[in-house]
């Protein structure tokens, strides 16, 4: 009996110091399980939660963002190409950035048009669009004009023909539809302006140089952001109001700069108010309208002639600024500015 005794006082002091160890391991703020009555049915297990899959990212920008590129191009490179439109070849020239391919961000599309007489390879040059596209990761196309023109040939459509490109080059490569822009040199610039009246569903902003037409009849309503480059000396499209002077459109009549400006700023749905004047450079002024919709700006080079601020010279056609890039405003100004409904 005593040997049993001494067995039943060992285990009770065994289940006490149990007792002891596992309340040390629960946290001391932590309430004690309530007990089950003897009765209570055991809770039924909680299932764990199923994870849920990632789903897959919704499908961005144009058909080329899900296949490799093709053949012809090189990312990094430019590539010149023909295009089927409205039954005539037409050509371009391409640069792709080095990021180019299936890529997971659509790349914004600028649109270069030449002035009247030159050509896509030579505003490629001429408009220093390439090393900021190689910079900035966009890409580049330059066409060519029937003719060496825009909108002057006869029985053509140049709006349709872009409309063409942009969408061949949106099945090839990954592009943002949102972020196509057009801008130009001259003839080139009459026609990114008439494309942002034309094409309002498919061009987000605008930055013509050295030439620009107003709002016309059967013009869209959509503000449509503009920034616009030109000197003040220009003897081929003049500042103030009078002729053009170039080739087959020698007469052809020009309301100036300033009525251009206006007539936009008033589709833009701009205030009534002066626009601002700003400074930025002994011979550049920068003149911005104020409470539009849709911004409307001007760079205005006093004593510019007929030409690119901060391009190559061009002596012929009177002084060239180096004191701004139009390109790199016109990049800055685009990145801003993608298309809205």
């Amino acid at each position: 009996m005593a040997r049993r005794a001494r067995l039943l006082a060992f285990l009770a002091l065994l289940l006490v110091a149990l007792g002891i160890s596992l309340g040390a391991c629960t946290g001391a703020d932590e309430p004690a399980a309530p007990a089950r009555s003897p009765t209570e049915a055991p809770a039924a297990p909680t299932p764990a939660p199923s994870p849920s899959p990632n789903p897959a990212p919704a499908l961005r920008g144009t058909p080329g963002c899900r296949q490799p590129l093709p053949a012809d191009l090189k990312a990094g490179e430019t590539v010149s190409r023909t295009l089927q439109s409205a039954g005539r070849t037409r050509t371009y020239l391409v640069y792709l950035p080095p990021s180019a391919g299936p890529a997971a961000e659509p790349m914004p599309l600028v649109l270069n048009f030449h002035g009247l007489g030159s050509t896509g390879a030579q505003q490629h040059i001429y408009g220093g669009w390439v090393p900021i596209a190689q910079r900035e990761g966009f890409v580049v196309a330059s066409p060519n004009g029937v003719q060496n023109s825009w909108l002057i040939a006869a029985g053509l459509d140049d709006i349709q023909f872009v409309y063409d490109l942009v969408a061949a080059l949106g099945n090839e490569l990954c592009l943002d539809p949102a972020r196509v822009y057009a801008t130009g040199m001259s003839n080139g610039g009459f026609m990114s302006t008439t494309l942002a009246c034309r094409a309002q569903d498919l061009i987000a902003a605008v930055a013509p140089v050295a030439g620009e037409s107003a709002p016309a009849a059967g013009c869209g309503e959509r503000p449509v952001p503009m920034v616009l480059f030109h000197g003040t000396d220009d003897t081929v499209v003049p500042y103030q109001a009078g002729t053009i002077n170039a080739g087959a459109v020698s007469g052809t009549p020009f309301p100036g700069v300033a009525a251009v400006l206006d007539a936009w700023a008033k589709h833009n749905g701009c205030s009534d108010a002066p626009p601002a004047e700003t400074r930025i450079a002994a011979d550049v002024v920068k003149v911005e309208y104020q409470g539009c919709r849709a911004p409307v700006v001007h760079y205005r080079v006093e004593g510019g002639g007929h030409t690119w601020p901060g391009a190559v010279p061009v002596p012929r056609l009177g002084a060239t600024t180096t004191s701004i890039s139009a390109s790199d405003i016109a990049w800055e100004f685009f990145k801003a500015h993608p298309r809205t409904p």
